[in-house]
C-alpha cells in the first residue's frame, strides 16, 4: 500500500469537493470530440492521483449515494474505490463493502451499468477481507436452499468472485493473501456446484424446458453465469462427484437445448478438457463417457448452423483425449469425425483425419464406408479450397482464415493428403468390395479427357494443371491409387471398373500420365490374369508410345511418353512373374517399339532397361540367350569407340559440332545408359560376370575422360556444360515450380547428355564393384583425387552416393582412398567461399549439408560401427580431415565436434598400451581441436552465423572440461598464458555447466571482433 500523506502534507494539498470532481465527470461523459474527451478523462486521472485515502473514500461513497446526475457518474463512485483498492490506495476494510453489498442485492431499481462496477468493487474487496473479516459472506450470497435462480445478481456476483479466485493472474493481489480466500471457496464448492445445479435445472424448467425456443435475456445471462460456476469450481473436484451433484446429467440435457446450446458445449468441452477428467480413472466409467457423448451428438447441428468455431473446439477436444476415452466413445467420435468431413475445410479435415488415425480399424465398424469415401472424394481436388484460386467459396474463405497465407495451406494440404492416402488404404483393406463399387463410380462420373471450354490449355492444346479437368483427373488418380489396395482382396467390379477407365483414354498429354498411372493401379489385382489386365493396361501403354507426336520436344509429350516408359520398366521388374504367360509377345512388341523411328534415342534407353528385366522371368538359359542377344552388340559398340578415344576425341564428341559427332554422342550415351539399366535389372549371372569384365577397363577409361574434362579445353560457349543447367537449379528455389522450356541449344543438350554419361557411369562402377577386384578401383579412385575437386557440388554428389560409397562398402580397404577426395571437394569450397561466397547460391548450400549428412553416415556406419579405427591412426586422420574440412567449409557444423571427439575415443581404445601411438592419438586430438577454435574465432558471419558458433564452441567447451588437461596444449599455441590461467580459474569457479560454456565461449570470442552476444 501506498503510505497516507502526512499531515502538512495533507493541510497543504487542496481538498476536492464532491461536487467539482461531478463537474470534471460531467465533461468528460458529455463532450462531443475525442480531443475534449481526451483532455477531460486526463483530467479525471489526475484529479484521482492527487486524492489521498480519505478524499477517495468520500468522493467515492459519495458518487454512489449521488443518482440525480446520471447513471455513468453514480457508476464511477464503485470505479474509483475499486481502482483505489486494487492498487492498495485505499483498504479494502475501509470501504462499507457490506452496505454497498447489501444495496447491491436488494435494490430492485439499480441499472445493469451500476451493478457491473459494484459487482467489481465487491469482488475486490473480498479478495482482502473473506474470510477472516467478512465470514458471513457466503450466507448472504449462496446459502443451503438459496433458490439462485430467483436472485440472478447473487450468481452474477458469486460468478465474477469464482472467476477472479480461479485465474492464475491475480493482478496486484500477493499471493499469500489468496490462499485464504481460495480455500474458503473450496470450503463451499459442494454447496456452490449443489446450488448452481439447482438454479439451472430451476431457470430450465421455468423456461418450459426442451420445448422452448427462445429465452429472455436476463434467464439467459443468468444460465450463463451458472455455467461459468460450475466450469471453474467442478474442474478441480474428482470426476465422480460431478454425478454425485447432478452436473453430468444437466450438461447433457443443456447442450441439447436450443437456447443456450453452444454456451453449454463450450462450458461442457471445456470440462472433458480440464486434467481432472483426462488422468481420471473414473472418466472411463458409463457416466463420464456419456457426457463425452452428449458433446458430440451436438455436432451434426453444429455443421447444419455452420458453427465452425465450435466444431474447431470440439476437433481440439478429441485430439487431446487420452486413447483409452477416445476408445470408449470410438462409436459417436467415429460418426461426429464422418459429419465433420462434410465442413469444406481442410484445417478441420485434416485435425479429422488425425482422430481416425488413433481410432484405427475400429472407426471403419461404426461408418458408412462409401459415405466416408464420398466425403473424402470432395475435400481431394487440389484448386477446390485453395485460399486464392479456390473454385468453393465457402471452402475458399474457411482457408483463407484459417491458415492465412497460400504457403501454409499448402503445407498443411500435403499432410491432409498424406493422412487421407493412409486411411483411404486401410479403408480399402477392411472393405474392399465397397472400395470396388467406389472406384467404378469414380471412372463412370470421370469429366471427359478432351477437357472443356473453360480449361486453360497449352500452346499445344492440353489441359494445364490448373484447369478443372486436370484436377479432377488428378484427385480421382489419387483416390484410385490408394483405394486400389482392395483388388488384393477383391475382385468385385474390377472388370467393369477396367471397362469404364479404358473408355475414358484420352490424347491429351498433361492427362496422359494421370491416366497411364490410374492403369497401373490395377496391376495389384487379385485376378489379374483371368481379368485379362496385362493384356489391356500394356496395350494401352504401348498404344501411347506407338503414337507419333506431332512435337517430340513438346515438355509435356516427353513427360507422357516418359511416364508409359516407366511404367513399362515398372511391370518388368516389379511385377515381371506375374508377365510369363504374355512374356514372348510383349518382349517382341518391345523390340518393335525399339526399331520405330519416332522412339527417340533416350526412349530406347528405357525399352532396353524392360527387355533386360524382363530376361528375369525366363528360365536361366533362355534369359541369357535373350540378354545376350541385344546386350553383347551394345557392349562391343561401346568398346570399339572408347578403345580408340583419347581425351581430345572425347571432349570433341561430348560437344559434338558436326551431325557426325552427334550421332557419335547419342550412341556412347545410348550405351552407357543400357549399361546402366542392365546392372540395375539383372540377376548377376556367368554371362553378365564375363560381360562386365571384358568391359569394366572400358567404364573406367570413360570415368577419366569425364572427370578430366577442363573448361579451357572446350569450344567457346561449352564450358557452362560442366555447371547445373540454369533453369533446372531454379526450380530447386522456393516457390517455383516445373516449366515448359523451349528446344534445348547446342551446349544445353551437351550438358544433359553429360549428366547422363555421369550418372550412369556412377551408378555401373558402384555396382560393379561387388565382384570386381580392388586394384582397378584403387587407379580410378586416385585419379578422381586429382579432378573431384573440380566438380560441381550436383556432379559431386551423384559421384560420391552413387559410385565411391558402395565402392567402400564392398571393398572396405579402400575407404582410406575414397575419403580424401570428399576432403578435398569440401577443402575446395572452402576457398570458394572465403574468395566469392554467393549470397543467393541457396541450392548449393541445401545440396552441401545433405552431401555432409551422407559422408557422416557413410563414415559413422563402415568405420565407426566395424570398429576399424581399433590401431588405424591413418584412418582415423583422414576421417578426421574430412570433418574439419566439412565443418570449415560451413556445410554442417553442429556433427563436427561429435563425430571427431569420437573417432579419437574410438582410435584410443585400439593403442594397446602403445605410448607412441597414443602421443599420434593424442596429436591429432589436439590439431583437431585448435583448427576448430580458429574456426570458430576465424570465420565470417556468412560462414558462420553466431548461433551456430555459439553451439560450436559450447560442444567445444564440454569436451575441453571433459578431457582436461589434455586439450590444454591447443590454447597455449594460440592464447597469452595469463588469459589461460584465467580461464581455468573462471572453470573451477563456475559450478553449472551453462556457466562453464559461457566463460569458454567469451574467452575464445574475446578479441576476435565477434560481440559474445552475437551483435
Amino acid at each position: 500500500m501506498h503510505a497516507p500523506l502526512s499531515s502538512s502534507a495533507h493541510q497543504l494539498a487542496s481538498v476536492m469537493s464532491i461536487e467539482t470532481f461531478i463537474r470534471k465527470l460531467a465533461t468528460m461523459y458529455t463532450a462531443q470530440d475525442n480531443e475534449t474527451r481526451r483532455a477531460a478523462t486526463m483530467d479525471v486521472l489526475e484529479a484521482e492521483d492527487r486524492m489521498g485515502p480519505e478524499e477517495i473514500l468520500q468522493i467515492g461513497v459519495g458518487l454512489l449515494r449521488v443518482s440525480d446526475h446520471g447513471v455513468a457518474v453514480q457508476a464511477y463512485g464503485a470505479v474509483l474505490l475499486r481502482r483505489a483498492v486494487a492498487s492498495g490506495r485505499l483498504a479494502a476494510e475501509k470501504v462499507p463493502y457490506s452496505d454497498i453489498m447489501m444495496w447491491y442485492l436488494n435494490e430492485p431499481s439499480l441499472c445493469r451499468l451500476l451493478c457491473g462496477d459494484l459487482v467489481d468493487l465487491i469482488t475486490e474487496c473480498m479478495l482482502y477481507e473473506w474470510p477472516e473479516r467478512y465470514p458471513h459472506f457466503m450466507e448472504q450470497v449462496c446459502p443451503p436452499q438459496a433458490q439462485l435462480a430467483k436472485h440472478p445478481r447473487k450468481v452474477r456476483l458469486l460468478s465474477t468472485l469464482v472467476v477472479r479466485l480461479m485465474d492464475p493472474h491475480l493482478g496486484n493481489v500477493p499471493l499469500h493473501r489468496m490462499k485464504q480466500p481460495k480455500r474458503a471457496l473450496s470450503a463451499n464448492t459442494s454447496v456452490i456446484l449443489v446450488e448452481t445445479i439447482q438454479a439451472l435445472f430451476d431457470l430450465y424448467t421455468a423456461a418450459g424446458g426442451e420445448r422452448s425456443q427462445e429465452l429472455a435475456e436476463p434467464t439467459r445471462e443468468s444460465i450463463i453465469d451458472c455455467l461459468t460456476i460450475t466450469v471453474n469450481l467442478a474442474s478441480g473436484v474428482p470426476v465422480r462427484q460431478w454425478w454425485e451433484v447432478g452436473l453430468g446429467n444437466t450438461l447433457s440435457v443443456l447442450v441439447r437445448w436450443p437456447p443456450v446450446a453452444q454456451e453449454a458445449l463450450a462450458a461442457t468441452t471445456a470440462l472433458l478438457k480440464c486434467d481432472e477428467f483426462v488422468r481420471s480413472t473414473t472418466a472411463l466409467d458409463q457416466g463420464p463417457l456419456s457426457l463425452v457423448a452428449a458433446v458430440l451428438g451436438c455436432v451434426e447441428a453444429c455443421v447444419m448452423e455452420r458453427n465452425y468455431s465450435t466444431l474447431e473446439e470440439l476437433t481440439e477436444l478429441l485430439l487431446e483425449m487420452p486413447n483409452p476415452i477416445l476408445e470408449a466413445v470410438v462409436a459417436p467420435v467415429s460418426q461426429s469425425c464422418l459429419a465433420m468431413l462434410s465442413v469444406p475445410s481442410i484445417y478441420m479435415a485434416t485435425a479429422v483425419c488425425h482422430i481416425l488415425k488413433r481410432l484405427g480399424d475400429a472407426a471403419f465398424a461404426h461408418i458408412n464406408a462409401l459415405e466416408l469415401m464420398m466425403r473424402f472424394a470432395v475435400l481431394i481436388p487440389k484448386n477446390k479450397f485453395h485460399p486464392r484460386s479456390g473454385t468453393g467459396e465457402q471452402g475458399k474463405k474457411l482457408s483463407e482464415q484459417q491458415y492465412g497465407s497460400t504457403e501454409l495451406f499448402e503445407r498443411g494440404f500435403g499432410e491432409f493428403r498424406g493422412l487421407t492416402g493412409h486411411l483411404l488404404t486401410a479403408l480399402a483393406r477392411v472393405y474392399p468390395v465397397v472400395s470396388n463399387q467406389f472406384i467404378l463410380q469414380l471412372l463412370m462420373s470421370l469429366c471427359d479427357g478432351c477437357g472443356s471450354a473453360e480449361d486453360p490449355r497449352t500452346l499445344s492444346g492440353f489441359v494445364t494443371q490448373q484447369s478443372n479437368t486436370f484436377c479432377e483427373w488428378e484427385a480421382t488418380q489419387f483416390l484410385i491409387d490408394h483405394l486400389s489396395e482392395s483388388f488384393r482382396y477383391s475382385s468385385d467390379y474390377v472388370p467393369q471398373a477396367i471397362a469404364a477407365l479404358v473408355a475414358k483414354q484420352t490424347e491429351d498429354m498433361v492427362l496422359c500420365p494421370v491416366y497411364l498411372n490410374m492403369l497401373s493401379a490395377f496391376w495389384g489385382c487379385r485376378d489379374d490374369t483371368a481379368l485379362g489386365v496385362w493384356e489391356g493396361t500394356l496395350g494401352i501403354i504401348c498404344a501411347c508410345l506407338e503414337r507419333k507426336p506431332s512435337d517430340p520436344y513438346d515438355i509435356d509429350v516427353r513427360s507422357a511418353r516418359k511416364r508409359a516408359l516407366t511404367l513399362l520398366v515398372t511391370a518388368c521388374s516389379q511385377h515381371g512373374a506375374r508377365l510369363a504367360c504374355v512374356c514372348e509377345a510383349f518382349m517382341k512388341k518391345l523390340e518393335q517399339l525399339l526399331m520405330m523411328p519416332s522412339t527417340m534415342p533416350q526412349e530406347r534407353t528405357l525399352l532396353y532397361e524392360a527387355l533386360a528385366a524382363l530376361t528375369n522371368v525366363l528360365p536361366d538359359d533362355e534369359g541369357q540367350r535373350r540378354l545376350q542377344s541385344f546386350f553383347t552388340p551394345v557392349t562391343k559398340m561401346l568398346m570399339q569407340r572408347v578403345q580408340t578415344m583419347d581425351q581430345a576425341r572425347f571432349n570433341s564428341i561430348i560437344t559434338a559440332q558436326t551431325t557426325d559427332l552427334q550421332g557419335e554422342r547419342d550412341m556412347l550415351r545410348d550405351g552407357v545408359v543400357i549399361v546402366a539399366g542392365v546392372v540395375r535389372r539383372c540377376k548377376i549371372c556367368p554371362y553378365l560376370v564375363e560381360a562386365f569384365t571384358e568391359l569394366m577397363p572400358c567404364i573406367l577409361r570413360l570415368m577419366e575422360f569425364i572427370h578430366s574434362l577442363r573448361p579451357e579445353q572446350l569450344p567457346a560457349g561449352y564450358a557452362c556444360i560442366l555447371d547445373m543447367e540454369r533453369d533446372v537449379r531454379e526450380q530447386y528455389l522456393p516457390g517455383r515450380s516445373r516449366k515448359s522450356m523451349p528446344r534445348k541449344n547446342s551446349w544445353e543438350r551437351a550438358r544433359l547428355i553429360l549428366m547422363d554419361l555421369r550418372m550412369s557411369l556412377y551408378q555401373v562402377v558402384g555396382a560393379l564393384s561387388t565382384f570386381l577386384p580392388a586394384e582397378p578401383l584403387l587407379g580410378m579412385l586416385q585419379m578422381l583425387t586429382a579432378s573431384a575437386e573440380l566438380l560441381p557440388t550436383h556432379a559431386m554428389r551423384s559421384l560420391i552416393v552413387h559410385c565411391m560409397f558402395p565402392i567402400g562398402t564392398t571393398h572396405v580397404g579402400l575407404i582410406a582412398s575414397i575419403l580424401p577426395i570428399c576432403g578435398a571437394f569440401f577443402a575446395r569450397v572452402t576457398q570458394r567461399a572465403a574468395s566469392a561466397r554467393p549470397e543467393d547460391d541457396v541450392i548449393d548450400k541445401k545440396q552441401l549439408f545433405y552431401l555432409s549428412k551422407e559422408v557422416y553416415t557413410f563414415m559413422r556406419r563402415q568405420i565407426l560401427e566395424k570398429n576399424l579405427l581399433v590401431g588405424k591412426l591413418v584412418l582415423a586422420q583422414v576421417a578426421v580431415e574430412v570433418a574439419l574440412s566439412m565443418l570449415e567449409s560451413g556445410s554442417n557444423v553442429p556433427e563436427a565436434s561429435r563425430f571427431i571427439d569420437t573417432v579419437v575415443e574410438a582410435t584410443k581404445k585400439g593403442c594397446g598400451g602403445n605410448s607412441a601411438l597414443e602421443a599420434q592419438v593424442e596429436e591429432l586430438a589436439v590439431g583437431a581441436f585448435g583448427r576448430m577454435l580458429d574456426f570458430a574465432g576465424g570465420a565470417d558471419d556468412a560462414m558462420l552465423p553466431f548461433k551456430d558458433c555459439e553451439r560450436l564452441l559450447f560442444a567445444l567447451a564440454d569436451v575441453y572440461v571433459d578431457r582436461y588437461p589434455e586439450y590444454t596444449a591447443a590454447l597455449h599455441s594460440r592464447f597469452p598464458q595469463d588469459r589461460i590461467d584465467e580461464l581455468h580459474a573462471q572453470l573451477v569457479m563456475s559450478h553449472r555447466f551453462d556457466l562453464k560454456r559461457r566463460r569458454f565461449k567469451d574467452f575464445v570470442l574475446q578479441g576476435t571482433g565477434k560481440n559474445a552476444n552475437g551483435v
